[in-house]
């Protein structure tokens, strides 16, 4: 059963589920969970991923945090995990890490439900604001944070709605190095736009409002996806690969359109003609993909190259026309076919150069690679790409749904469709969701 058959029985099951922001259920929690006791945090990093803060505030019991407790840096150099059982294995988290709440939470959704909040904080702020980094990544007297006044703990942001949606939008500038596009008025602006989106999306994907919040990032990027249109997405696994991409399509549209009117751009593989421009709709994702031909080799890095990067990101840096950074979004059944082995690499590298000379810098570009299907080529590929000592660090990559939620499983934790979604928009993005994967020494 592909992604989308298994979206589909689980909005089925949960029907009858309390709706976001119902009272959440109080029994304590099972195993094993109460295998990881809650410890102090520490100062200044991130609570459990992938929870926000809601409000800033400090919460009554603070959690064992797992963002600061080693450098990001060099671990996109150890080697690949895939097919090593069962001790970091990818997309399989450390001990105490995302999603895992510490002993006697309350309130909290149904069991092992991945990215439930931590103790005593259903729909309520956590220690340590979200959205601040890990201690001794981004130090906080750095200038572009300070240019973006990112209020400390306890002290959010004033806009409307959310008061904390600016510090949130403030936090992703700095993390993400786009204050050549951002000033602190145009993200005024941008929070002050925000009401009811995040309660939308948090009731339609149902998900914790604190997942839900951390998509306002996607307000701040252009997003295009790039998708595999070769003959193995029809002809294996009778064709669900497809309804996979499809449906993978018109929920990615459905998440930006909220932030952005303009919707998605969509570009294929192989097809020389097809392309989506401005799709906002599930009903306009279906009609796209409707006429699609799946037939050919994946020369991944070339057409990459060639129908988004050039056109849509390097060509409009160079000419100082790029108006906000772009989310390269690519999803892929197999690994890349009928070019060398070390093209996608070096189409990495150089559009990061590229972007790094004009006057946008690196954070012009975020990069995510994500898994249809269960070829076993096609999870080598990204977890090489991932691991790779020099675009490692320039990419996220996310398994297929079906073996990060095996993973999942044998500790305990459910890993659900949208959940699984959510990683696929926020992983290049949002470094604390790039991190969990990378705590698993993949």
């Amino acid at each position: 059963m592909g992604l989308a058959s298994k979206l589909a029985a689980t909005q089925t099951a949960g029907a009858a589920a309390p709706a976001a922001g119902a009272t959440p259920q109080t029994q304590p929690p099972a195993a094993p969970y109460n295998s990881y006791p809650s410890q102090p945090s520490t100062s200044g990093a991130r609570p459990p991923y992938p929870t926000g803060n809601s409000s800033g505030t400090q919460s009554q019991t603070p959690v064992k945090s797992q963002y600061g407790q080693q450098p990001h840096q060099g671990q996109y150099g150890q080697p690949p995990q895939y097919g090593q059982p069962p001790q970091g294995q990818y997309g399989q988290p450390q001990q105490g890490q995302y999603g895992q709440p510490p002993q006697g939470q309350h309130g909290q959704p149904p069991q092992g439900q991945y990215g439930q909040p931590p103790q005593g904080q259903y729909g309520q702020p956590q220690r340590g604001q979200y959205g601040q980094p890990p201690q001794g990544q981004y130090p906080p007297a750095q200038p572009q944070q300070a240019a973006y006044s990112v209020a400390p703990t306890g002290q959010p942001q004033t806009a409307a709605g959310n008061p904390n949606y600016l510090s949130l939008l403030q936090a992703a500038v700095a993390e993400n190095n786009l204050q050549r596009f951002y000033s602190p008025q145009s993200l005024q602006q941008i929070a002050s736009s925000i009401s009811s989106q995040i309660q939308t999306i948090s009731q339609n994907w149902n998900i914790p409002i604190e997942i839900a919040t951390d998509l306002v990032r996607l307000a701040l990027y252009d997003i295009v996806l790039f998708v595999d249109d070769s003959g193995s997405m029809a002809f294996e696994e009778g064709g669900e690969r497809i309804d996979d991409l499809k449906l993978i399509i018109s929920k990615v549209a459905y998440a930006a359109s909220l932030f952005d009117s303009d919707g998605i751009q969509v570009r294929f593989l192989n097809n020389r003609t097809l392309q989506g421009d401005n799709i906002t709709s599930e009903q306009q994702a279906s009609q796209l993909v409707a006429q699609a031909k799946f037939s050919g080799l994946t020369p991944l890095g070339t057409n990459l190259q060639a129908k988004v990067l050039e056109p849509l990101v390097i060509g409009p840096a160079r000419s100082n026309r790029l108006e906000k950074p772009v989310l390269v979004i690519t999803v892929t059944d197999g690994q890349p076919a009928g070019e060398s082995s070390d093209k996608i690499f070096r189409v990495i590298r150089e559009t990061k150069n590229a972007v790094s000379s004009s006057q946008y810098g690196p954070g012009a570009v975020a990069f995510q690679f994500a898994q249809v299907g269960n070829d076993i080529k096609a999870r080598q590929f990204l977890a090489q790409l991932d691991t790779d000592p020099h675009v490692g660090g320039m990419v996220d990559c996310t398994s297929n749904f079906e073996s990060e939620q095996d993973e999942m499983a044998a500790l305990g934790v459910t890993l659900t469709p949208t959940t699984w979604l959510v990683k696929l928009l926020m992983g290049a993005i949002d470094k604390s969701y790039d991190e969990k994967d990378e705590t698993t020494g993949r």
